[in-house]
């Protein structure tokens, strides 16, 4: 199954946005999602955490909406609205019912080119992040991942946190934050996709009366830097509050659309998805060591990572944990997989992708995130090119990205127990 392209109608307006439309008239829902080519990636040293500051910032008033107008014309026509910042992007959606949707549109051009950000507003939302801040690295995984990545890449940008650093958000002016918006809040900078019940064409005709006004920029500065090949093994230590210990391993990999995605997807799949993944198998079931175990392949737009996460059971030891990890890697090096692993994983990612299809917004999010990373149309090819792995594309990943030299690795130990040699033995 697949999205077929002929179903999804592109537009480019003159000023350089991408409009992208699906109609599903059986689904009794629109969602708009509008989609910036901006975030943590395009950052700067000493100010990060600027995507994310500003898609806050966003909600905050505009010369048209006053300060919660936005969210007040949602509910009042019973929609939802929301935002999100990664790496590679910052995207903003609705979702109303079908005869009552278009006040999205009108909300998404303006915002495009007229937020106020009031000097008070600003301080408020300022004292909002850094409280999100806090509460992600107190949280169980915040700040393991945080370092993981940290550590991981040491040149690219990838190194910083979406979120931003402490240290920045807390000093960065006013003035940089619109000039971050004016650089990048342009409409040949963005993509607006519409998935649901409503009429192309119609639609069309109000994008072009709502945002055709809107002068497009210059291209911003595209992002060239590019981190070094890891020459070995990186690992750090940090002290939690917590009860268990926690360990995050992290592997190099490729960007998006590389033939390699495929297998490393795949990989990912039969390594811990249900419970009889290997993973899984061995460290839940067999051992008793864990209380969970994932793995999970990040494809991004420049870099791309492969992730293996777990926590561990009260008082079993993190080196041991660690070793039985990288046995199952060897493992798949030395005896490959069987038929019958590589087809469940297979099924699997098929069901879960024919599964994100069954709504709107999960269409208008994979349309968006394809587009924004690379082009939609991976869409239309991601689940043949799935079915094309073999067990050798598998064993030939594993050997060259799931390797000592190209391996980080954190561990998060509990508090009352780092004296204790045992957790971590």
């Amino acid at each position: 199954m697949t999205l077929l392209k002929d179903n999804i109608q592109e537009t480019v307006l003159e000023n350089g946005l991408k409009v992208l439309t699906l109609e599903k008239h059986h689904l009794p829902v629109v969602c708009s999602m509008i989609w910036y080519k901006v975030g943590s990636v395009n950052e700067r040293k000493g100010e990060t955490g600027l995507s994310h500051f500003l898609e806050h910032l966003m909600f905050k008033g505009t010369d048209r909406y006053r300060k919660g107008e936005i969210d007040l014309k949602t509910m009042i026509h019973g929609g939802h609205n929301n935002a999100f910042t990664s790496h590679d992007y910052t995207a903003y959606f609705f979702n109303f019912a079908s005869d009552r949707w278009e006040v999205a549109l009108e909300i998404e051009a303006n915002r495009m080119r007229n937020c106020l950000f009031d000097p008070e507003e600003f301080e408020l939302e300022r004292k909002v992040v850094l409280e999100e801040m806090k509460r992600s690295l107190d949280s169980p995984w915040g700040l393991l991942e945080v370092e993981l990545e940290a550590t991981m890449f040491r040149v690219h940008p990838y190194h910083h946190p979406i979120i931003g650093w402490q240290e920045d958000i807390e000093q960065v002016p006013r003035e940089a934050v619109i000039q971050y918006y004016n650089t990048y809040y342009l409409p040949n900078n963005a993509t607006l996709v519409i998935v649901g019940d409503f009429d192309a064409n119609k639609t069309l005709e109000k994008i072009h009366q709502l945002f055709d006004p809107i002068p497009p920029g210059p291209p911003p500065l595209p992002v060239t830097s590019r981190e070094p090949k890891q020459r070995g093994e990186h690992r750090f230590k940090i002290v939690q509050e917590t009860q268990v210990g926690r360990l995050e391993m992290g592997f190099h990999t490729t960007k998006i659309g590389h033939p390699d995605n495929y297998p490393l997807d795949v990989l990912d799949t039969l390594l811990s998805s249900g419970k009889s993944s290997r993973l899984y198998q061995r460290l839940v079931e067999k051992e008793k060591l864990v209380n969970f175990v994932r793995a999970s392949h990040d494809a991004r737009k420049y870099e791309g990572a492969f992730f293996i996460y777990t926590e561990l059971r009260p008082g079993k030891s993190l080196g041991k944990v660690e070793k039985i990890l990288m046995e199952e890697l060897d493992r798949i090096k030395q005896e490959g997989i069987s038929d019958h692993e590589l087809q469940r994983a297979k099924n699997i990612i098929s069901a879960d992708f024919i599964f994100d299809q069954e709504t709107a917004y999960n269409l208008a999010k994979a349309i968006g995130y394809y587009e924004t990373t690379l082009h939609y149309d991976f869409l239309n090819t991601y689940l043949e090119n799935i079915e094309k792995v073999s067990q050798e594309d598998i064993v030939r990943v594993v050997n060259q990205y799931l390797v000592d030299e190209n391996k980080t690795v954190g561990w998060a130990v509990p508090e009352k127990t780092r004296k204790n040699r045992r957790i971590e033995e």
